[in-house]
């Protein structure tokens, strides 16, 4: 299947590695994993991935289009989903939290997926801690996130946008508040994935053996 160029991101690589090993996610838990996934890479490397800035709704961030990214996705039939249900106008406490639209996976969401195993094998760590949390749960998570904690500060302090404005964007959090101290060893290991992302099975072993360093996926809630 050949994709327009303009479709593949790296945005809509992790959603559909998202899709594709949930079968079956809900609006809510897509928008919120697809930011945890993206701020605990913050957390664990040092450096952005997707760089989607997320928007503040009433119940936390959520993809900025989110709306024109499934659509989209599902018109060139990587996802399967209710089109109309969707970009029905809701309230905004609506809009991610209460309506049940869910996204499934199709034979073609496979070939979308985050082509790099060290990055595929970080998601799917957030997956297994965090997919299955019903929303309530993951909620108090996203809520105290860094991200979510200054844009909150900022509200106090009088910022205008109780919704709306971005949670992962330089005028609120940097790259560096969330990262903290990071191995020198990680960042050269995702370098050399990024630069050789087809990798043998030994090399995978050792890629595990890094990994040890990201078992709990800091922080600790």
């Amino acid at each position: 299947m050949n994709l327009p160029i303009q479709f593949l991101t790296s945005l809509n690589q992790v959603t559909s590695t998202i899709v594709y090993e949930l079968k079956k996610v809900g609006i809510y838990h897509y928008n919120k994993l697809t930011y945890l996934f993206e701020y605990l890479f913050i957390k664990n490397f040092g450096t952005r991935y997707t760089n989607e800035k997320f928007i503040k709704l009433p119940h936390g961030p959520v993809i900025s289009n989110y709306k024109k990214q499934i659509t989209d996705l599902t018109q060139l039939h990587f996802y399967n989903t209710n089109l109309e249900e969707l970009n029905k106008s809701r309230k905004l406490v609506e809009d991610d939290y209460a309506m049940k639209i869910y996204i499934y996976s199709n034979d073609n969401t496979k070939e979308l997926l985050i082509n790099n195993l060290m990055v595929y094998d970080f998601l799917l760590r957030v997956l297994e801690k965090y997919a299955y949390l019903n929303t309530d749960d993951l909620e108090k998570i996203i809520y105290n996130t860094l991200p979510m904690k200054k844009y909150i500060e900022k509200m106090k302090k009088g910022f205008k946008k109780p919704t709306g404005g971005y949670v992962l964007d330089s005028s609120n959090i940097s790259v560096k508040e969330c990262a903290g101290e990071l191995s020198k060893a990680r960042k050269i290991l995702l370098k050399h994935v990024e630069k050789y992302p087809f990798v043998n099975l030994e090399q995978q072993k050792k890629f595990e053996e890094e990994f040890s360093y990201l078992e709990k996926l800091r922080p600790e809630w």
